[in-house]
């Protein structure tokens, strides 16, 4: 394996809409590996599949069935090294903040994504946190 492979961080991205998905692995599939999921169920079977090595959870937040928020809180109960963002293209305020409030978000994404939004919170993402000397 080389040093590119290597490096390559695991991006699962949840969107119950097709084109959605293939957008953003699109546009996040040169940088990393993206693992993709029509919703919270199939997205829960990746990740007992796959955990150990996924960095990051990317999830639309109103799907049918299951909603983003429902997953973001399975996930950090289950898998809680996993970085969450949630995504919407809805102003559902006391949804989202509730789910930034129990701490299962990392960062909320408006729709559409923009490409270079989607590289930039993914590489903030997966950057180790800085230690700063005390």
């Amino acid at each position: 394996m080389n040093e590119t492979q290597q490096a390559r961080r695991t991006v699962v991205y949840v969107d119950d809409e097709e084109l959605a998905r293939k957008y953003f692995a699109r546009s996040a599939g040169r940088d990393y590996e993206v693992l993709l999921a029509d919703g919270a169920d199939e997205a829960m079977s990746i990740l007992r599949r796959e955990g150990a090595r996924v960095a990051v959870l990317v999830t639309d937040f109103r799907m049918p069935g299951r909603h983003g928020g429902d997953l973001l809180r399975q996930v950090s109960q289950e898998y809680p090294h996993i970085v969450r963002i949630l995504v919407t293209a809805y102003a559902e305020k006391d949804a989202l903040l509730d789910a930034v409030d129990c701490g299962e978000v990392f960062r909320i994404l408006e729709k559409p994504l923009g490409v270079a939004t989607v590289r930039e919170v993914l590489a903030s993402a997966t950057t180790p946190p800085v230690s700063r000397p005390r």
